[in-house]
């Protein structure tokens, strides 16, 4: 038996393409580098006063068109170096954040680093009678050096005369990459049938999902009170939850790239990935409803799911009964109507969801589930969709990862919950291969599992920006889902190879 080498997939781009696509890459960073060194020497109040003198509109432009550029680097080399779209953009975002913050170059990217504390702030001084100097003080007590210093630079930054047009810039594009978040679950929701990966899906598929999402839940759960003991039980289950889901885009292509796809082993993983890309996002919405109202009493708990189950169900019935009469009305003009018609599902399902206080995070997916009934249209909605999904979701990934303040992993304590919590999300879903006891690889099953993807980033955003977990917290899980992506396709390649006589794998 040999050692199985992937076949290495047809590019788009040709030798010559490739390097010079790269050296493009290499002189824009050097060149960002360059020019941000230099003029993070030359920031003055000077330069400040710039931010309140320019044209707001055009302010959040230039920073849009800057994030779409980090965008298309980050797709550029996720194709080179066959990656899922979505982790070129997150690094790329990490890294360009993180080097512009630490060089200091705008207020931009120090308010972009610390959106929760932002949001924060700004609540208070708006339910309050404090100032923003004050609101700071307030909540982080100067008792350190390094306290100290992050007050006096936050309270500058809130306190000057481009705090209006930076919080403009802050709200515009947390709107921008919103709209990538409900059009990606929109897209999802629309190419997801689920009647028909529910009696397709290999009955151990329905096992490896539960298991791979109630271990990790509780193993999470469980080291968030250990290392966190001063945090509120609602900011544990957030935790928790996040480390459950697994990313079905991610693990097919993990398979595909591997010419593994139809092995027992990569169907019961990549059905298993989709009920939990199914279930996993009304489990996230479950559980934002049960920390925002603090219901934390176990009969409680049980009425709100029953409650959310009844609710959602009932959308989706009552759209796919509705949706039978939008093919009469759905040809009266081709550049509005067909758009229109399926944002404006969107709209009217969030509102009906906040309606009945079951939280708008599943909304957009359950728009896309109601109107994949019309398969005479789908393809159609999908391909008016899709070029705005694929505007708006880089720009999520990006400012995602733009948020994640490497600067944090310096501090043993959060080094540390960052190993814990990184190998309770990879052993909890190892282990929801092994309670499979048929006569097939389980530990490729729970390898298959490890990615984590869009739905945990999305969960995380949310919660962030409602105070559920703070900054650290949030670049915890951030680089969590970096590593289960890097570490799911290295361990299947390191430690499996093809046996000759069949298509399943063995231990090497």
């Amino acid at each position: 038996m040999c050692k199985f080498t992937p076949k290495k997939v047809p590019n788009m781009y040709s030798h010559v393409e490739k390097l010079n696509l790269l050296t493009a890459i290499k002189i824009f960073i050097l060149w960002s580098l360059l020019t941000s060194t230099a003029h993070a020497a030359e920031f003055s109040e000077e330069m400040i006063k710039q931010y309140s003198t320019t044209d707001p509109f055009s302010f959040i432009l230039m920073e849009f068109g800057f994030i779409v550029i980090l965008a298309l680097i980050g797709h550029a080399l996720s194709k080179h170096y066959r990656l899922p779209n979505m982790l070129g953009e997150l690094v790329i975002g990490v890294l360009t954040g993180n080097i512009l913050y630490w060089l200091d170059w705008s207020p931009v990217f120090y308010i972009l680093m610390h959106l929760g504390d932002a949001g924060t702030i700004f609540k208070s001084v708006w339910t309050s009678h404090l100032s923003v100097a004050e609101t700071v003080t307030h909540y982080y007590v100067p008792n350190q050096s390094y306290t100290k210093e992050f007050v006096d630079r936050l309270a500058a930054v809130f306190t000057s005369n481009q705090s209006p047009g930076l919080v403009l810039l802050g709200v515009a594009l947390w709107m921008f990459s919103n709209f990538g978040v409900f059009l990606l679950l929109f897209k999802l929701g629309l190419e997801t049938k689920t009647e028909k990966i529910i009696k397709a899906a290999d009955p151990l598929a329905f096992l490896v999902s539960v298991t791979g999402t109630l271990v990790p839940f509780l193993l999470g759960l469980s080291a968030s009170v250990w290392l966190l003991p001063e945090s509120k039980i609602s900011e544990h289950i957030f935790i928790a939850a996040a480390l459950c889901t697994t990313s079905a885009a991610i693990t097919t292509s993990i398979f595909s790239r591997l010419k593994k796809l139809h092995t027992r082993e990569a169907q019961i993983v990549i059905h298993a990935a989709f009920l939990d890309d199914i279930f996993g996002v009304f489990f996230l919405s479950y559980i934002t409803d049960i920390v925002l109202g603090e219901t934390l009493n176990v009969s409680e708990i049980i009425i709100l799911f029953f409650y959310s189950s009844f609710v959602f169900v009932g959308i989706i019935i009552a759209g796919k009964y509705l949706v039978r009469y939008i093919p009469k009305y759905y040809n009266f003009d081709e550049l509005h109507t067909r758009i229109l018609i399926p944002i404006l599902l969107v709209v009217i399902v969030s509102w009906l969801a906040d309606l009945f206080g079951v939280g708008i995070i599943s909304s957009a997916f359950i728009a896309g589930m109601i109107l994949n009934n019309m398969s005479d249209k789908k393809r159609l909605i999908s391909a008016l969709i899709t070029p705005l999904e694929k505007i708006f979701a880089p720009i999520f990934f990006v400012f995602v990862g733009m948020q994640v303040n490497l600067q944090q992993f310096v501090n043993p304590e959060i080094l540390w919950l960052t190993i814990v919590l990184l190998i309770v999300a990879i052993s909890g879903k190892v282990f929801a291969g092994f309670v499979t006891k048929q006569n097939i690889n389980r530990l490729a099953i729970g390898a298959g599992m490890i990615p984590r993807g869009e739905a945990v980033l999305i969960f995380i955003s949310i919660g962030k920006i409602l105070g559920v977990i703070d900054d650290s917290m949030f670049s915890i899980i951030t680089v969590i889902v970096l590593i289960t992506n890097f570490v799911a396709p290295w361990t299947i390649n390191r430690f499996y190879i093809i046996k000759s006589q069949d298509e399943n794998f063995v231990i090497k």
